[in-house]
């Protein structure tokens, strides 16, 4: 059974992939949907669970990734932004050892006029999921962080600071920070 791609295309799976993968923008592109889908599969045991009330998921510019509800409040939306760790070659680091990883939140382009306008704001997203496959291999391993803990951008108070330092997952892990989804939920409210 061929996928729709395969048919649309007239290339077979293995030359998709191949094509995404010796292409950078298109790698780039992949890496987000593959933290996108981890992600949602990890609001998903969590709306099985009772923890999420209902969950969307979003494919739109300017618009967050998920948005989710509670059941403790069922009128009021949360909404989720997914990003990929940098490169591998990007850290933080102290005497040449990697000390936390590195995630931007920034968006590609800015509106004209409006320079300001390629920063995230504050009120924009509630959590921020960082996938850390990049740097560890396991996408669907992620930290996670309620937006008011990030840092501040120096130039533009009300918009998130571009770069902020991510734990590394061998260190001990305590808020701002989380390892699971969960935790960060439940100090919504």
């Amino acid at each position: 059974m061929t996928h729709s791609l395969e048919e649309e295309f007239g290339l077979t799976a293995d030359e998709l992939l191949d094509a995404m993968n010796r292409r950078f923008r298109a790698r780039v592109t992949l890496e987000g949907a593959v933290a996108e889908v981890h992600l949602g599969k990890q609001i998903k045991v969590l709306h099985m669970s009772g923890i999420i009330a209902r969950f969307e998921e979003h494919d739109q510019d300017g618009y967050p990734d998920y948005s989710i509800w509670l059941p403790s409040s069922p009128d009021r939306v949360f909404r989720i932004e997914c990003k990929n760790i940098r490169d591998t070659e990007e850290a933080y680091k102290e005497k040449g050892q990697i000390v936390a990883y590195k995630v931007e939140t920034q968006k590609t382009r800015a509106s004209q006029g409006d320079p300001g306008s390629r920063y995230y704001g504050f009120e924009q997203f509630e959590i921020l999921a960082v996938c850390l496959g990049k740097k560890t291999h396991n996408w669907q391993q992620f930290m996670f962080i309620q937006s008011k803990d990030l840092t501040r951008h120096s130039k533009h108070g009300n918009k998130m600071a571009v770069m902020h330092a991510v734990p590394l997952p061998s260190a001990p892990v305590g808020p701002p920070w989380y390892n699971t989804l969960e935790e960060p939920i439940k100090n919504l409210e």
